[in-house]
């Protein structure tokens, strides 16, 4: 059950960031409370889930599969009435309300869950320290930004493609890293390289990036991965060991900001994911009846 992003308002009272088991747990508990919120996740919600053979430790269900178990949560929002809008989150300007940005629009919200899950994949040397300048994460976002120059894209998945596609008509050159085997759609123009990516390099903004044996010579870069790092989600958000950091509450460094499941770090387990999913939701409640008081 998805909801077109035609549908989606200018404003909640809350905005989910994740559709696994955090994600899930989170958007039950604020529908029964009856919160004005959204649900944001992908087109397949709980990939590691579903290659689950077997779950072991979810109470009253012994020995069930894990693709078994995702397909239950999903029944289980669909009954409830919950949509899951299929929105990437490109960027979050602090709030509250805070400001949640994807490809083609926007939308505010008073408070956020982030359940995203664990990121893939380390930062790229230099990726952090030219943020915003020549470096970013939605290349159709910022095309215009870089017309009649040359930039490279690398890709985690085939979404990448539309991305390099848009670019070839506004760029001089447009190079394509992709992360992944099986390109499928890809303009004639682009130049893929097979190298790895050992650094972006720049003083003042994006000049070079390096793939070890050849250095191609850009004014951006732009990094698709599935999952987008949580610091470079939001600004000023506290880490700790690459995870976000939380207290009991859930509650981040942030005001109204939380973070649920794996993104808060280990034990990777699905029973404190959706536990913790619920945790923020009450939280989040309480935050924003706290505002209204």
């Amino acid at each position: 059950m998805s909801e077109d992003l035609n549908m989606l308002k200018d404003h909640y009272e809350l905005a989910i960031i994740g559709c696994g088991p955090a994600g899930m747990s989170a958007a039950l508990n604020a529908k029964i409370r009856n919160r004005d919120f959204v649900l944001l996740g992908s087109e397949f919600c709980s990939p590691k889930l579903s290659k689950a053979p077997q779950v072991d430790n979810w109470l009253g269900f012994p020995e069930i599969g894990g693709e078994e178990l995702r397909q239950r949560f999903l029944d289980h929002v669909k009954q409830k009435e919950i949509p899951i809008t299929q929105f990437k989150v490109t960027n979050i300007y602090p709030g509250p309300p805070y400001t949640l940005i994807g490809k083609d629009q926007s939308f505010e919200a008073d408070t956020v869950i982030i359940a995203t899950g664990v990121t893939t994949g380390k930062l790229f040397p230099g990726e952090a320290e030219l943020l915003g300048k020549g470096v970013g994460y939605c290349a159709t976002c910022d095309g215009p930004l870089y017309k009649n120059k040359q930039v490279a894209i690398i890709s985690y998945n085939q979404e990448g493609e539309e991305e390099a596609n848009y670019m070839a008509d506004i760029c001089s050159k447009v190079y394509y890293i992709p992360y992944y085997s099986g390109i499928s759609k890809l303009d004639p123009r682009i130049e893929v390289k097979k190298g790895r990516v050992q650094k972006i390099l720049g003083v003042q903004m994006v000049e070079q990036l390096d793939l070890g044996e050849e250095q191609l010579s850009v004014a951006g870069v732009f990094i698709l991965r599935d999952t987008l790092p949580a610091e470079q989600l939001v600004a000023g958000l506290e880490m700790e060991e690459s995870s976000i950091k939380v207290n009991h509450k859930l509650e981040t460094n942030l005001p109204g900001l939380f973070a649920a499941g794996d993104c808060t770090g280990q034990p990777y387990q699905l029973i404190k994911a959706a536990g913790e999913g619920g945790t923020a939701a009450l939280q989040a409640v309480k935050y924003l009846d706290n505002l209204k008081s």
